[in-house]
């Protein structure tokens, strides 16, 4: 079963519904929101909106003052006009003018800030993953259909030219018929301290649809460490991982798994992510495996801890964040592009993400002038397909289950729609419900 299908079976298809936004010269800057000014927020996505030169700031949001009052300085100091702040991001989305904006808020808040930016006509960067559940994605794609509206997705790798480097290498046959394919991050994540709640931050507000969960907040933190919380965040594989799995989807061709299976260990019974996870994806007799080590050997080359093997007939390419490598059968070096020992971090590193990022906001900003969204290498159904995959392995996970699937249909659970979604927090209402409501399905 392909993706559309998938979606059409689950009546959430419509015709798209055009909203005309106008037309905009190169010479007018894109009106932009930015809801959630945390670290990855203001230093990556807010100061690199700024210096592609795309977009004029006019307003910014979140439950914590602490982070707006940084983003404010990121303006400012970048001689633009201060602002407007907002602590909802339903007073944001009133705000007179708006075009756009970035949705860089923690992943349960992302399906209903998406849904009505929709409502509204505003064009997203949208962060990944997409969704917290599959329930959400659905309809989510169903808002986005119906606006039509111009949707990145935050998948800054696909940007760098090594996916089409590596594709173009094992088309030519160098490394022999691709076996298996190996993601992994070998890299400790650790879970913050639960601590008092600041004044500065509205919490309740913050976890939103979610539950209000314990606040976790390292020492010399700004604002919570919600990562390393499961009802926040899926995990590693999710949140950092989804970024290879998307990389070797692109360079092979893939679209859904066939199967997913599952192991993982925990540090300890009140643990929220495994320290050790092994998940397995069958893409029609292809293994794409995912290994996580937080604790533990991790292997004899440092800089291959976190990246991709594929693994061939007649060689082993290597794909790090900042080149590849090939390694012949008897695991010698015998070509490099890039630098892949790099490491994360690196000034060097953080130069290049910095190019990638303004390029990302040009094109954003492109695509939003012309209204095609085939500018931009994630569209809103990469971002779908990425997220969805990450969220079944991690229902294999938490379930103990091997999940044999159909597109996204698993077809091995005598009740597989109990796993697709997550009961929201009064008085948030799910939006698939609405939708059900509708429809009757």
């Amino acid at each position: 079963m392909k993706r559309r299908t998938f979606i059409k079976t689950t009546s959430l298809a419509s015709p798209g519904i055009f909203i005309h936004r106008g037309t905009r010269t190169k010479e007018d800057r894109i009106k932009l929101g930015i809801i959630g000014t945390g670290w990855w927020g203001r230093a990556l996505l807010l100061s690199h909106a700024l210096a592609s030169g795309e977009f004029e700031v006019l307003a910014l949001c979140d439950v914590n003052e602490k982070a707006i009052e940084l983003a404010l300085d990121i303006v400012i100091s970048a001689g633009r006009q201060k602002p407007k702040t907002y602590k909802d991001y339903r007073e944001l989305y009133e705000h007179p003018q708006l075009d756009a904006v970035v949705i860089a808020t923690p992943t349960h808040w992302h399906a209903l800030q998406f849904i009505d930016a929709c409502k509204k006509g505003l064009d997203v960067w949208l962060e990944k993953p997409i969704s917290y559940d599959i329930r959400e994605a659905q309809a989510m794609w169903k808002a986005h259909e119906k606006a039509q509206n111009m949707v990145t997705v935050d998948f800054p790798r696909l940007w760098s030219p090594f996916n089409t480097e590596i594709q173009s290498f094992i088309q030519s046959g160098k490394a022999g018929e691709i076996k298996d394919i190996q993601f992994q991050i070998h890299n400790p994540d650790g879970t913050a301290p639960v601590t008092d709640q600041p004044d500065s931050i509205d919490y309740d507000l913050f976890c939103g649809p979610a539950p209000k969960l314990p606040y976790q907040s390292w020492p010399d933190g700004v604002g919570p460490y919600w990562r390393g919380q499961h009802d926040f965040n899926r995990g590693i594989l999710a949140d950092w991982g989804i970024h290879f799995l998307e990389n070797i989807r692109q360079v092979m061709d893939l679209e859904t798994p066939n199967q997913i299976q599952a192991l993982g260990a925990f540090s300890h019974p009140k643990a929220e992510h495994p320290i050790n996870q092994e998940i397995l994806f069958d893409y029609s007799g292809l293994p794409v495996q995912w290994s996580h080590k937080g604790w533990g050997y991790k292997g004899t080359m440092p800089h291959t801890n976190i990246g991709i093997l594929y693994n061939g007939t007649e060689a082993t390419i290597f794909s790090g964040d900042m080149g590849w490598e090939v390694y012949s059968k008897d695991g010698v070096l015998i070509h490099e592009m890039g630098n892949a020992k790099i490491p994360n971090g690196h000034p060097d590193m953080m130069h290049a993400a910095s190019l990638i990022f303004i390029e990302q906001f040009k094109a954003f900003a492109d695509a939003i002038r012309s209204q095609d969204n085939q500018i931009m290498k994630a569209p809103f159904r990469i971002g779908f397909d990425a997220t969805v995959t990450t969220i079944m392995a991690d229902i294999a996970f938490r379930n103990s289950i091997d999940l044999e699937l159909n597109g996204f249909q698993i077809n091995n659970h005598n009740n597989p729609s109990s796993h697709l979604l997550r009961e929201y927090r009064e008085p948030y209402t799910h939006p698939y419900k609405h939708i059900k409501a509708r429809t009757g399905n």
